[in-house]
């Protein structure tokens, strides 16, 4: 392995199945495990729900579900809709408020990144492995550098220019990025876990920490401004095969309360 699949490796390393225990995300979801409002820009790309990969990853999904309810778990979790399910390529920001993420200079910002970003060829990943943090994740792991080597250059492209916009533009639309770590939500912690009942947890998911669950590819993804962990509305799409920039005007009525 290069070091840099050795590097990208070591990121995952607050994901491994082990203490501390997972804690609950308050501001996305309420003990009972209703979604709350949360707004923000992400550029994603999606699991093709045709695949054989997003059959799998429902399969999964549903076999947690099941484990946990027979464990009296059921209530530790809320599992994301499958519809959801996709890979942060680069969060761009976040907030419950909705007044403050959808910006029109971040999104023209980014649709310039996608213009640079022009056409690199599909990217080829795996999905192997299960991480436990604040949510259930599916990992994305990498065999080629090559294939990271473009993720890594698409996400530069997206980060640099809105790491240099004017701080108070930073701040006011509560700008948060962080390092690409790919990996596919599927459960979001909602309850404040003791000892006992995270350690049944551990149990549980650690037989899978290692499952294979087949290659991601993908030829495209999306600026998608985002309302809850569960609703991903796509604002531009970029296919990487010819460099195409795709506006989704059949969103207008989201574009016309940007700022």
């Amino acid at each position: 392995m290069s070091d840099l699949l050795s590097k990208y490796e070591e990121r995952f390393s607050d994901r491994v199945i082990a203490p501390p225990n997972p804690r609950p995300a308050p501001n996305k979801f309420d003990p009972d495990g209703s979604i709350k409002p949360f707004y923000g820009l992400t550029c994603i790309a999606w699991i093709d729900q045709k695949s054989e990969l997003f059959r799998r990853s429902c399969d999964l999904q549903k076999t947690f579900m099941k484990e946990f309810e027979e464990a009296g778990l059921g209530d530790a979790f809320a599992f994301l809709r499958p519809e959801s399910f996709h890979m942060t390529i680069c969060d761009i920001n976040a907030s419950s408020d909705s007044s403050r993420c959808l910006d029109r200079r971040i999104i023209e910002t980014v649709q310039g990144a996608f213009n640079r970003i022009g056409a690199p060829g599909k990217v080829t990943s795996q999905i192997r492995g299960i991480g436990l943090k604040r949510t259930i994740t599916a990992l994305v792991k990498f065999s080629d550098e090559l294939e990271l080597k473009k993720v890594f250059s698409m996400e530069h492209e997206i980060k640099e220019p809105i790491l240099k916009m004017d701080p108070e533009i930073k701040q006011s639309t509560c700008v948060r990025v962080r390092d690409f770590v790919g990996h596919v939500s599927l459960a979001y912690c909602v309850q404040d876990l003791g000892e006992e009942d995270a350690e049944r947890i551990r149990k549980i998911l650690l037989p899978y920490k290692d499952q294979d669950l087949g290659e991601f590819t993908f030829s495209q993804f999306d600026l998608t401004y985002f309302t809850d962990m569960n609703t991903y509305i796509s604002i531009l799409t970029i296919n990487l095969e010819d460099g195409k920039v795709i506006h989704h005007v059949s969103n207008i009525k989201i574009l016309k309360n940007i700022s």
